[in-house]
């Protein structure tokens, strides 16, 4: 039993959805961010000197991580 939305709930759902997109793009840009750190700390040149052995093989461990679920995440949608 499908009925029509009515305008308001159209106007709310709009409303739904562009905070989600926006909230998603934020999430977005901060991953992007850590991520782009994490690849700074394993590169001897840039901050990869200041840093431990222990904390870029942490660094490795997380950038792998992720790369590891965004792949599983594809394969999952498709």
């Amino acid at each position: 039993m499908n009925l029509p939305m009515q305008e308001d709930e159209r106007s709310i759902m709009r409303e739904h959805i562009i905070f989600l997109g926006t909230q998603l793009e934020a999430e977005r840009k901060s991953n992007q961010a850590k991520t782009d750190f994490l690849r700074r700390l394993l590169e001897r040149e840039d901050l990869g000197w200041a840093v431990s052995d222990e904390v870029r093989s942490l660094a490795y461990y997380l950038l792998i991580d992720e790369a590891f679920r965004a792949k599983e995440a594809q394969d999952n949608a498709a």
